[in-house]
């Protein structure tokens, strides 16, 4: 789901996509484990090394002290937050305006929720959506959308591999907010992907943002955390 292939740097690892270049989640340099000692200097010279524009550490703890460092260096920090699916929904939605959709079909609510990101440059734009392409050739991806007036209004992605899936990319255009329409597109997919041979089901969110109280009303816990460094200039 990352990129399509690797190189080992003297941290961790180099993932590439020539594909999709702009996206920061298929360009990266992966540190699985901080040694004792290391600099944000250090792992940012690595990654520079191997012109990767950020930086994906997967423990969250071994990140804090570095924090500090990265910021100094000017980049940008991203927490988030793993969040599995072990109760039932404490809310009810509208799970029955739900479809199965495809991706061209999302590309235009997308586009609307992010277009006036600092960062939402067309090239950004357009190589975001092919790598939704890239990933349903990769794994079963399912397109849920919810459609009003022929226009789609909230949408989320399940990836499945048996026995984990992976819901992704959820929103809802702000003028339909408040209508149930997230929390129905996130419970229809967690119930697409049990019913396809997943008995884990889990979703990233950020961890400085709202929607992660929504998804523990969706019966989701928090059970780890990572961290996210992004260069300023890119």
């Amino acid at each position: 789901m990352a990129g399509d292939r690797t190189e080992p740097t003297r941290f961790g690892t180099a993932v590439y996509d020539e594909r999709v270049p702009k996206r920061y989640d298929s360009n990266y340099l992966l540190v699985e484990t901080v040694p004792p000692g290391t600099t944000a200097k250090e792992l940012a010279a690595d990654a520079g090394a191997h012109g990767r524009p950020m930086i994906f550490v997967r423990d969250g703890q071994a990140a804090e002290p570095l924090v500090a460092g990265f910021q100094s260096l000017g980049w940008r920090l991203d927490r988030h937050v793993f969040m599995v699916q072990h109760g039932a929904a404490a809310r009810e939605a509208p799970l029955e305006l739900v479809q199965e959709l495809d991706a061209d079909a999302l590309r235009a609510a997308r586009r609307r929720m992010i277009e006036n990101l600092p960062w939402a440059r067309p090239e950004v734009l357009e190589q975001l959506h092919a790598a939704k392409h890239l990933i349903a050739g990769r794994v079963d991806t399912r397109f849920l959308g919810i459609v009003v007036d022929g226009e789609v209004v909230a949408y989320a992605d399940v990836y499945i591999e048996p026995p984990t899936a992976q819901i992704e990319d959820v929103g809802t255009l702000e003028e339909h907010r408040g209508r149930g329409y997230a929390s129905a597109v996130v419970l229809h997919a967690a119930e697409t992907a049990r019913r396809a041979g997943a008995d884990v089901v889990f979703l990233v969110a950020d961890a400085q943002d709202w929607p992660q109280h929504l998804y523990r009303r969706l019966g989701f816990e928090p059970i780890g955390h990572y961290v996210k460094f992004i260069r300023h200039d890119v």
